[in-house]
């Protein structure tokens, strides 16, 4: 393997930097003050309990969809998510949905309104605001990034529970708290099982956790053989450990995977200066 040079180490610290991987509450009018009556209060009749409307499902299919972004089947997922995008203006499940399509088409401009638009409809919910802060990385608006995901953050935190542990553990990552990240991550719950050892790798690799970074990303890619991103991430972490043959599989994977991805010329630049 060719040792590296001042240039290709400074290529990799740049390539590291990028990272590919809701509902709306109603408003309750406040109750009207009852009357007075003259029955004594022991007979009055109470009025009901309120209780806490359960968050809507997201459409049937949009599981199908995030799993075709994830594996970075831009079409099929667009074409799959066609039938809902009627409601693309009103659905804050639709409207992430098609801005996550539209980032992976490099359509920045048009995926941060749909996600501006998806964080209006579900203003507490962290997700959204996940991926509106992955789409200001594309566009390398960093402090708009960060904001982004201190909100997300915030919602997470507010929200509780394992399934938003995963958006709090996402936005930790991209903030670079990494342990911190890591330690939310192993309690939370994605949209995927996959995504949990996907998303501990990549943070291991942003920490240059090199063997870490690898077995969990070898976990990852044995849960999802699909997961695109997963190739990419453990082929950076290959090269490190001088794993040469296996740095060029997992990058062939990656570009195989997809190759549209706006880091599938990096891949390919990685590939000749290994390969010459």
């Amino acid at each position: 393997m060719m040792k590296p040079n001042t240039s290709r180490a400074a290529f990799f610290a740049a390539v590291l930097g990028i990272l590919v991987l809701v509902p709306l509450a109603a408003r309750a009018k406040p109750p009207k003050k009852p009357k007075q009556s003259s029955q004594p209060q022991s007979q009055q009749q109470q009025p009901p309990a309120q209780q806490a409307q359960p968050e809507p499902a997201p459409p049937a299919g949009l599981d199908e969809v995030d799993k075709q972004l994830w594996h970075y089947q831009t079409d099929a997922a667009r074409d799959a998510l066609g039938r809902l995008m009627d409601q693309a203006d009103a659905n804050a499940y639709v409207a992430t949905a098609y801005g996550r399509v539209l980032e992976q088409q490099k359509n920045y401009g048009d995926a941060e309104s749909r996600l501006r638009k998806a964080t209006e409809l579900a203003p507490n919910d962290p997700a959204p605001f996940v991926y509106l802060g992955e789409v200001y990385l594309r566009q390398r608006r960093g402090g708009d990034a960060d904001n982004a995901f201190r909100k997300a953050a915030d919602l997470a935190r507010a929200k509780g529970g394992s399934a938003a542990a995963y958006y709090l553990g996402v936005a930790q990552q991209r903030l670079k708290q990494y342990d911190d990240a890591v330690a939310t991550l192993q309690g939370a719950q994605a949209p995927a099982p996959a995504l949990i050892p996907y998303q501990i790798g990549v943070t291991r690799a942003f920490q240059e956790n090199w063997p870490a970074a690898a077995e969990q990303l070898t976990s990852a890619i044995g849960m999802d053989s699909g997961l695109a991103y997963a190739y990419y991430y453990r082929g950076l972490a290959q090269d490190k450990l001088g794993r040469k043959d296996l740095l060029v599989n997992d990058m062939e994977r990656f570009l195989a995977l997809a190759p549209n991805a706006p880091e599938a010329e990096q891949a390919k630049a990685i590939l000749r200066a290994v390969k010459h």
